[in-house]
Parts: C-alpha cells; structure tokens; sequence
C-alpha cells in the first residue's frame, strides 16, 4: 500500500511539473515582426504564450494569439511611483484583457519616491485588475523603485493587497547579489511568488548589470541553473515562467527553439529524479 502511494505520488508530481506553463519576454522576438508570425512560432516551439507589454498589447495582436490559441500570459506595465492617477492608455489596456487570466506584473520607476506614493500606485494597479478579473504581480528591476527583492517586498507588504504576488528576476537578481544568496532569497518569498523570470547565464566576479553574460538562451552558460531549478521544486513553486530574451542575438526562431530543448531537458531531469524508488 505505501509503495502504491508513493508511487501516485510521484506520478502527481510529474503531471504537475509537465503542466508548468513557461512563456517568452516579447523582447525575444525582435525579428518576428506581424503578431501572427509571432504567435505561429510560439505554437510551433511549444511555448505556452508571451509577456508582451501595453503599446504592444493591440487588438490586431490579441486577434493573432487567440486565432493559434497562444496564451497573452503577462503584460508588463511601468509606472512612474510618483504617479497620481493611472495613466488612461494604461486603464484601456488593463480592461482590453478582461477575461484572459493575464497577469499585470508591475514595475515601478522614481527609484527616490516615497513608499506612500509607491503603494499608492500599486493599489490603483490592483483595483483596476481585480476589477478586470486579474492579478497583479511586482517585478524588481535594477534602478526602479522595485529594484531589489527586499525594496519589493516591503512595498508589497504595505499595500497589503489581497493576491498581490513577488516576482523573482534571475538576471536582475545576479546583477545585484551574491548568487550565494539565491536559495535564501527564493525561500524567503515562496508564499507569494507568482512568477519567476529565467534565462542563462554566466557566473561573474563580481555583481553588476552585465547583461552580454546573465541573459543567454537557456541552457547556456555556466551559472548552476540546476540549482535554481532544484530550489523552485524545494519551495513547491508551480506558477509560471517567463523566459528573459533581453538583446539575445541571432534568430528568434533558434534561440527559442534552444530555450525550449533546454526547458524540457531540465524538467524531464527533475521528473526522472522524482520517479526513483
């Protein structure tokens, strides 16, 4: 009986990491220009949608994704942490996604700004979604007001939202940490990560924004992104995973595709450790 559960238990386990859904930044398809082609790529590599962002969020893009059933997933919307009011381009667009199950994942600028200004703003954001049916999700961005996970999440605390979520950044967090400090830093918000942003990478001296070496395609460099994997596993993290492209050379079409073989090659190695006796 109790290896019969065990064994349930793993196959469970497997369907749930086979059902992870992994997306592409739109910033990976600079040379995939109509919204048709993008989303025919994406079905073709397997990829489960995109991160796109308000300006390129049209309603022609929309109509593309929906016809080849490829997820809008996450619309990356910056606001400055001074703002008074959302800006009206940006209550279109939150409203335009009305129904899709997009996440907003939302970066704030004016790195000086006061936390009562910031979380001003990010209330706004969350009203509005709530109101649209979606979720809000903060990104630390190197410079921003959210620059760091500590800054991030202090502001998510304040704001005290019900279901606002912390993003983790793993260029972002390379650029400004000892990735000694990873397993810590992802523990230590494992409640309330909701998306988790992944490229390669290469180990560096020291941190800085180097982004030549911390965003490759996945599966390159030689930053241990086992250990990422193994860690997000560890903290029973099942949400979804956006791939960072951020000036990425070469083709969409083989970068992408390498992402993906990369992809798939860590997760079956995660679903053959799981299966062992």
């Amino acid at each position: 009986m109790k290896r019969g559960l065990i064994g349930i238990l793993c196959l469970v386990c497997a369907v749930a990491q086979a059902e992870q859904k992994f997306f592409v930044f739109d910033n990976g398809l600079q040379d995939v220009r109509s919204s048709e082609d993008q989303a025919k790529l994406l079905k073709k590599l397997g990829y489960d949608g995109i991160c796109t962002r308000p300006a390129k969020c049209t309603p022609k893009l929309l109509a593309a994704f929906d016809k080849h059933k490829v997820t809008v997933a996450i619309s990356y919307v910056t606001l400055g942490a001074n703002s008074k009011i959302i800006p009206a381009n940006i209550v279109t667009h939150i409203e335009s996604l009305k129904g899709r199950e997009t996440m907003i994942w939302l970066a704030l600028t004016d790195a000086n700004a006061p936390d009562k200004n910031a979380v001003s703003v990010i209330r706004q954001v969350c009203k509005l979604a709530k109101a649209n049916g979606l979720e809000t999700v903060l990104y630390h961005h190197i410079n921003f007001r959210t620059d760091t996970i500590a800054r991030t999440e202090h502001l998510r605390k304040l704001a005290d939202c019900p279901g606002l979520g912390i993003s983790f950044n793993l260029c972002h967090f390379l650029a400004q940490n000892d990735p000694g400090k990873l397993d810590e830093t992802l523990r230590s918000i494992a409640q309330n990560l909701k998306l988790v942003l992944l490229s390669g990478a290469n180990r560096l001296d020291s941190p800085k924004p180097d982004w030549s070496q911390l965003i490759l395609p996945l599966g390159e460099g030689d930053f241990d992104m086992h250990r990422v994997f193994q860690t997000l596993k560890e903290i029973a993290y099942d949400g979804p995973v956006a791939l960072q492209c951020y000036k990425v050379p070469g083709p969409a079409a083989t970068h992408l595709s390498n992402s993906m073989h990369a992809w798939r090659g860590y997760n079956n190695q995660d679903k053959n450790q799981g299966a062992q006796p």
